[in-house]
């Protein structure tokens, strides 16, 4: 895997919206908090359109996201929101010049398509906070400019339901519904080996079973390295109760196999929402009452 290179105060950092739009009235704020952390924030062409929901058409936000891929003055890209649309465009983009000349995209949620892309394609890349909740209070920004300045992240987290156990691999994953969305498509990511990282949002509960369970029988759950999860946001029960919480759920997907299983990682669609490195070698360390995330060479 390619690490893109730390970033240094007074760098270029592109904004791109590759999925839905936002509002022009949220771009100033944007750009302060960027330039308050000592960048230059360029404006994508796409952060200019409205094409229904998306932020212009498929071909305007693949166009958009290659150039910033292509300027070597941008060194690193944020995707403003997620929503829905990364998929219909991915196709179109071509990601081999980041394995020459390497940059961080950041973003979550539905930006877990490009961050499949670009794991497949062997470079790094930052699932965190996206420009439209800078401004929330504890939304995780200082901690995702600490990764982009380079400082390797350390986490300790508790949760409950934890399967003990210590793991080394790369990290990779995001968003569940999208990472079912993506099996059978050149963008399903190889888990085997590695730690996969899940959260989601108003999915209810036997949704979030169909998902794990879809997960299960095609293999992908089986040779993880471990597997780590963030908030399953509003994720409500059905009348009649579906009768397992969400750490349930997972755990019964996961029943046959040893690996360590960590709840309660603060990262998804709450804040705070802290950034992690996918593709890059991390150390997991669990037991009953709390883990361990770091990355770097320290262990755990």
């Amino acid at each position: 895997m390619i690490t893109p290179p730390p970033l240094q105060k007074g760098d270029k950092v592109g904004i791109i919206a590759p999925a839905r739009f936002v509002g022009q009235e949220n771009y100033a704020a944007i750009c302060s908090t960027i330039e308050s952390y000592g960048y230059r924030p360029v404006r994508g062409q796409t952060t200019y359109l409205e094409h229904g929901i998306f932020a212009g058409t498929d071909s305007e936000r693949a166009a958009d996201l290659q150039q910033m891929i292509d300027n070597p003055e941008i060194r690193a890209i944020f995707c403003v929101r997620g929503g829905y649309g990364c998929v219909r465009m991915v196709d179109k983009v071509g990601f081999w010049g980041l394995r020459h000349s390497p940059k961080w995209l950041v973003g979550f949620s539905d930006i877990t398509v490009l961050h499949a892309a670009l794991t497949n394609s062997g470079i790094e890349s930052i699932h965190g906070q996206m420009p439209v909740n800078f401004c929330k209070p504890q939304a995780g920004v200082d901690e995702l400019f600490n990764v982009l300045e380079g400082r390797m992240p350390n986490y300790t987290f508790a949760g409950d339901g934890n399967q003990s156990g210590s793991a080394q691999g790369e990290v990779c994953g995001g968003n569940l519904s999208i990472l079912c969305s993506l099996m059978g498509t050149p963008w399903q990511v190889e888990t085997d080996g590695r730690i996969l990282f899940i959260e989601d949002v108003c999915e209810p509960l036997y949704r979030i079973d169909r998902m794990m369970q879809q997960l299960k029988a095609a293999g992908v759950l089986a040779n993880l390295a471990g597997l780590v999860c963030g908030y399953f946001t509003d994720s409500e029960d059905s009348t009649p109760s579906f009768g397992m919480t969400a750490s349930q759920i997972v755990m019964d997907a996961v029943a046959d196999y040893g690996y360590p299983v960590a709840f309660g990682f603060e990262a998804g669609h709450q804040q705070p929402n802290k950034p992690l490195i996918f593709g890059q070698q991390a150390h997991l360390a669990v037991n009953k009452d709390f883990s361990v995330l770091s990355y770097g060479d320290e262990q755990v």
